[in-house]
């Protein structure tokens, strides 16, 4: 990436100045959605719309032109008629960096009146975000240039070619109470794509893992090229849809990107250090356990109130390549010691549902302790049948881990376990609702620390970002 490119991206993700081009008070128009949602933002807006007039108080200017002073990024939601000129206009006002909501372009069929588009952002130096995109967010700077719900702050950047199911994941993350530093919704990519994005967000400080939803790419070998530089700076996860014949049609028809051999896709993937999700599941949980956690050995203890989990857990490690570790004689008898006498000091340990906070805070701290531990499994079976409270291991398990080993949580029965997963996620724990999603998040943690410590001695040739 040259410097120049660089720069332009920066206007793009921390812009100083937006202006929003389509800005309306009408309540029904997603000019006014963008609006309403970048009031947060501490840069400098300015709103834009050809008819004029003011919004709260707010004045619209005419046209970008009209502004004074210097704008880094515009956000353009308009009739799709009118943004080829809008870019022209952009481009002699010194604008660097464009986000078009628009739709009807090559999604349409419209894919000269695109290239056109193109053209005319080129000849200006205009980088270009879409056309039918859903919009940018960068919570670094409380910045969400999108018609959507604010999201969570975390340290996940999301990209995702589809807006409307790169809308739907961050609602369910805000459900799930998992963050995000930045979302960028690609649409058509008739400018910056999967590469530009990538290449830039593995310098991004604030950036701990970046997760994909991909319907096709258009360069193929470039990306493989950067995604592989980038992965040995931080883990990249990818959902790519359009495995069959049906869906890489739909996929094709939906963005104008062709979904390409799914085969193909699979060994770029391997190659390049890419860990494929195969679920939205797997995209946001294995996005997460990466942006709260190092990386991590195989050896695996599973602490657990209920002996059925337990055994899930332990079936799930296996399958992923994981070791459900043989726990030495001097952990087993420190287990018996704190643990009711019908508990199991093997592994999994079954603390059984009379254990409570003392129970599994002095278990975490021995197993913390043993050498051939690497990483520790909690899966917990909230109980509603006895006085111990249903968030007394969520306390337990904050309070006892001292940050030195991985741990993994998984806290069970529903709507009952709710209040303890999200104190679980306040304190930047990973925690799951079934074991094997628990165990499959850890399991990716071991496949990419395999990918990363064969490849760490290799020159990244990308400078961290300041």
């Amino acid at each position: 990436m040259t410097t120049s490119q660089s720069k332009s991206l920066s206007k793009l993700i921390y812009p100083f100045s937006v202006a929003i081009i389509g800005a309306s008070a009408n309540k029904k128009k997603i000019g006014y959605e963008i609006y309403k949602n970048i009031k947060k933002f501490k840069g400098h807006i300015y709103l834009v719309n050809s008819k004029g007039g003011n919004i709260g108080g707010n004045k619209i200017y005419s046209s970008i032109i009209s502004i004074k002073d210097e704008i880094d990024l515009a956000i353009i939601a308009i009739p799709a008629t009118y943004v080829i000129d809008v870019i022209e206009e952009c481009g002699k006002k010194g604008v660097k960096a464009a986000v078009i909501i628009t739709a009807g372009f090559s999604e349409t069929g419209n894919e000269s009146t695109e290239q056109e588009l193109l053209a005319v952002a080129k000849q200006y130096g205009v980088r270009i975000v879409g056309p039918n995109s859903v919009g940018i967010a960068n919570n670094d700077i409380t910045m969400n240039g999108t018609f959507i719900m604010d999201s969570k702050k975390g340290h996940i950047s999301f990209i995702s070619q589809s807006g409307a199911l790169g809308a739907a994941i961050v609602y369910k993350t805000i459900y799930e109470n998992i963050g995000f530093s930045k979302f960028i919704s690609l649409g058509n990519m008739v400018d910056i794509n999967f590469c530009d994005m990538v290449e830039y967000l593995a310098t991004d400080n604030d950036t701990k893992s970046i997760a994909l939803y991909i319907e096709g790419i258009k360069n193929g070998k470039r990306f493989i090229k950067i995604a592989k530089r980038c992965s040995l700076k931080k883990p990249i996860i990818a959902l790519k849809s359009g495995k069959s014949n049906s869906g890489s049609r739909a996929a094709a028809s939906h963005t104008g990107s062709m979904a390409g051999d799914d085969d193909i896709y699979e060994a770029a993937f391997r190659q390049a250090g890419i860990l494929r999700a195969d679920t939205i599941d797997d995209l946001i949980d294995w996005a997460n356990v990466f942006s709260l956690n190092k990386t991590t050995g195989n050896r695996v203890a599973i602490l657990t109130n209920a002996g059925g989990p337990g055994i899930l857990a332990a079936d799930e490690c296996e399958k992923q390549g994981l070791i459900v570790a043989k726990l030495s004689k001097e952990t087993s008898e420190k287990l018996k010691k704190i643990l009711p006498p019908y508990a199991s000091t093997n592994n999994p340990i079954d603390t059984i549902a009379q254990a409570g906070y003392e129970e599994y805070i002095k278990s975490l701290k021995i197993l913390q302790e043993d050498t051939m531990i690497d990483a520790i499994l909690a899966v917990v079976v909230v109980p509603n049948f006895t006085n111990i409270g249903m968030t007394v291991h969520a306390r337990a398990l904050v309070d006892g881990w001292d940050k030195e080993k991985t741990l993994i949580t998984c806290f069970m029965s529903g709507e009952i376990a709710t209040a303890s997963m999200r104190y679980m996620a306040a304190n930047d724990i990973p925690c799951y609702p079934s074991p094997e999603r628990a165990a499959k998040a850890l399991g990716a943690l071991w496949s990419y620390s395999r990918w990363y410590n064969e490849h760490k001695n290799k020159d990244t040739d990308i400078p961290n970002r300041n």
